[in-house]
């Protein structure tokens, strides 16, 4: 089976692995900039777009977050679905580092949760 990296590359030449794309990448783990306290509050790290909005960043890996940003750099890792939930309202930007990025809006992440569930 294709890791979900590989087929998020695949989506940006063949765009009828999206629904693939997106299924799979609820059912995974991502890793998310911020961090985590005792009573399980997850703070997040915001970036800035390139428009000027505020976004949450995640990643797909961890080696992408070590290797861009540092080893150091604090992340969670949640579920996919459960972030798009706790995140309502928010834009999100998935691999914001890499060459190939993509950014969730409120009206497609509502979709996708509705599409999925």
């Amino acid at each position: 089976m294709q890791n979900l990296q590989q087929i998020f590359t695949q989506t940006q030449e063949n765009y009828e692995l999206i629904p693939e794309f997106i299924e799979q990448l609820l059912q995974s783990n991502v890793y998310c900039l911020g961090t985590q306290d005792a009573a399980q509050n997850i703070q997040f790290r915001v970036l800035e777009t390139p428009e000027g909005d505020q976004a949450i960043p995640f990643f797909l890996s961890l080696e992408m977050i070590q290797t861009d940003l540092g080893e150091d750099t604090e992340y969670v890792i949640l579920n996919t679905k459960k972030l798009f939930e706790m995140t309502k309202g928010a834009t999100l930007v998935l691999n914001p580092t890499s060459e190939i990025s993509k950014e969730f809006l409120l009206d497609e992440i509502l979709s996708i949760l509705e599409s999925f569930d």
